[in-house]
This record gives structure tokens, sequence and C-alpha cells, in this order.
């Protein structure tokens, strides 16, 4: 992995996360902190940011990871679940232009499920700080390399969990509901 090709001048707000990683291992927690900052479209200065950090231990919650917490706060508290792009009025919160949008900034190299969960919060920016290599390191000992391995494998060939699929005479209600009912909440789409 070669981390030079985006590599970036380091910002106050990944500080913070560092910041709020340390915080968090002296207080029983994982070494790993997030921030989301939510920035008008416009100008790009920053409307309002939330902070978080590993609560895994903590919760006895195995996805309390400090992006997916932190990700958890600013959707819950703008009221949205594309972070990605809010729009005015759409928003619990006030914002001066017609759009924002949020950045995840994390002290550490998101796992694949944090990843993952960036991109489903619609989140287009992030910056990290350490490595995942950094944080695989004898005496840090969090190491994804399993998880990648397993993710590029087929479902037949994967060693740590045996998954099955099986069709139900059900298996496409929930989805043939959704589709066909206008009344159902939609998400990822602009306001009328």
């Amino acid at each position: 992995m070669c981390y030079e090709e985006i590599s970036a001048p380091a910002s106050q707000w990944l500080e913070r996360a560092n910041e709020e990683a340390l915080q968090s291992v002296k207080n029983g927690g994982g070494p790993f902190g997030a921030v989301i900052v939510q920035a008008d479209n416009e100008t790009g200065e920053v409307i309002r940011h939330w902070v978080s950090h590993n609560q895994v231990v903590l919760s006895h919650d195995p996805t309390a990871h400090a992006e997916v917490m932190v990700i958890r706060m600013a959707a819950k508290e703008l009221g949205v679940v594309d972070l990605g792009c809010i729009y005015q009025g759409q928003a619990k919160l006030s914002q001066s232009s017609e759009q924002s949008y949020c950045v995840m900034y994390s002290s550490a190299e998101p796992c694949p499920m944090c990843i993952s969960a960036i991109y489903w919060a619609g989140i287009k920016k992030l910056m990290f700080s350490a490595t995942r290599f950094d944080a695989a390191k004898p005496g840090v000992d969090f190491s994804d390399a399993v998880i990648y391995e397993e993710l590029a494998r087929p479902y037949h060939q994967r060693r740590y969990m045996q998954v099955e699929y099986a069709k139900t005479a059900n298996h496409l209600d929930a989805f043939d509901y959704y589709k066909n009912n206008t009344g159902v909440k939609r998400y990822g789409k602009k306001p009328a």
C-alpha cells in the first residue's frame, strides 16, 4: 500500500481525532478517535463538528468503532442519512446555505466495516493519520488483514465464516413492498 499518493497536510481536525484516540485509551477504550466536520458547500466554512472514540470494550458492542459512533451522532443530530449532501431545510440543525457536506477525520485508517459505513453515510472525503499497518504492529495488534483476505474470496472459499444462501417463499417481499409503495420513506434522495 502506497500512502504517498494520498499524502496531504495535517489538519486541526485530524489532530483532534488523534487527541480523542489518546483520551479513549486513557479512559479504558480502544486507541481510535474520529471527528466529522460539517462544512458549507459554497464557502467551505465549518458549520459544526462531532467527536467520538472507540467504545467497543466499554459498551460491549463490536461495531462501536470511532467512525461508526461519530457517524451515528452526526446523522442523528442532523436527522439525515446522507452526510455527503445535506440540504437546507432537510436537516434538523440550521445551515445558512442551500447545501453542506461532511468530512471524516480518523486517527487511523478505517477498518473494512468503518470504510463501508463511511460510504453508506455518503461522506466523500476521508482523512486519516495512522495506517492499518501501524495499527497491526506488535503491542498494538489491531490487524484487519484476515478480513481483507476473506472479503477477496468467494463465499464458498471463506475460511473463518460459513456463508449459506437460501431462497424462501417471502425472500423478496420487503423489497417489493419498498419498491411499490410511495409512502415508504426513501433515503439518499434530494427532497422535493
